[in-house]
């Protein structure tokens, strides 16, 4: 299956969930965690309808960042250390993974 019918085939779900549960399927993201993935697999992926990429290393958003269009929206989905927010801060819409205060306070910071 390709990835463009994967990703059909997860919209058509997320939309009959969101029906069933009262929701309009519209204010669904589908982020797709695109690790070992290249990025033309990256571009497929979003040209298929996937809302935003997310990525568990910061050295794989590093890779793929300048590679592909400006307006893919990233989250760091993985385990950030404090030394890496720098890398991050203003190139990814949302990180996930904040598990401690330490963390916060310097992505504040940032």
């Amino acid at each position: 299956m390709s990835i463009a019918q994967n990703v059909a085939q997860i919209k058509e779900n997320i939309a009959r969930a969101a029906i069933a549960a009262g929701r309009d399927p519209k204010d669904i993201l589908l982020c797709a965690a695109t690790k070992m993935n290249d990025a033309d697999a990256v571009k497929r992926a979003i040209a298929a309808g996937v809302d935003c990429c997310g990525e568990n290393k910061v050295q794989e958003i590093m890779d793929k960042y300048d590679k592909l269009p400006n307006d893919i929206k990233w989250h760091m989905i993985g385990h950030l250390q404090t030394n890496k927010v720098r890398q991050v801060v203003g190139k990814v819409d949302l990180i996930q993974s904040v598990d401690r205060l330490k963390l916060l306070e310097c992505i504040n910071t940032e």
